[in-house]
């Protein structure tokens, strides 16, 4: 007797914009090392602070470069049952299933709305979360996130001064569900729930790690949610 055969899922993958100026920019960066040190080799009375000011150029350059190509090859992978953020530090990820709702975060300037160039996701559970993040792609959330996050406070609380609360590091943090993590879990799901009080979500992807612009993404990541019952086995 055959067994039933399963048809792949379709994927979609993103990948970014900024991978794409990385080989550029380790070109540029080499090639302008080694101008920057042919010239000092063949001009006895080059100037020091030129060399100096080319080389530090070429290898911030190069090192710029190097690490775009040191990324992965996408930095979303999205079927119809989960999408999968990836980063060199690890990744995260977030069912379909589990997602309440996603759009472009505003905050209030003066008497405008402006959008912030991420993608946020609102989340029905945190613990789906917890147990589909890395914990060094967590600790690198956390450190990437802090500027978004002083942001938000400026926008929320103008006249607060001191975020430390915001900042703390707890020594556990307890979901609605009871579950409770320790350590970096702990300040991620903290830092989740932060977020959520202060833009309305949880998780978020910066417009950098996409193909096209955040609205564009938005409308993607719609048709996806809508379409993708027709590729799940019933």
């Amino acid at each position: 007797m055959n067994e039933p055969q399963h048809t792949p899922l379709p994927e979609q993958i993103v990948q970014p914009q900024a991978k794409r100026n990385g080989l550029v920019l380790t070109i540029l960066g080499g090639t302008l090392f080694i101008v920057t040190l042919s010239l000092n080799a063949i001009f006895s009375e080059f100037p020091m602070a030129f060399l100096l000011a080319g080389t530090g150029f070429a290898l911030v350059t190069l090192a710029l470069g190097v690490g775009k190509l040191i990324e992965p090859p996408a930095s979303l992978v999205m079927n119809p049952r989960h999408i999968v953020y990836q980063h060199r530090k690890g990744q995260w990820q977030l069912n379909w299933d589990n997602i309440l709702r996603f759009d472009v975060p505003r905050i209030q300037r003066g008497l405008d709305m402006v959008e912030i160039p991420v993608i946020g996701f609102r989340v029905h559970n945190y613990d789906e979360v917890l147990a589909h993040i890395d914990k060094r792609m967590a600790v690198h959330i956390l450190l990437e996130q802090r500027q978004l996050m002083v942001v938000a406070l400026r926008s929320q609380f103008p006249d607060l001064e001191d975020y430390t609360q915001y900042f703390d590091v707890p020594s556990r943090y307890k979901t609605e569900s009871g579950m409770i993590y320790d350590g970096v879990l702990a300040s991620f799901g903290q830092r989740m729930q932060h977020m959520r009080e202060l833009l309305g979500y949880d998780l978020f992807i910066s417009e950098n790690a996409l193909d096209r612009s955040s609205h564009e993404f938005i409308a993607l990541l719609h048709e996806l949610q809508q379409t993708r019952q027709e590729h799940l086995p019933t």
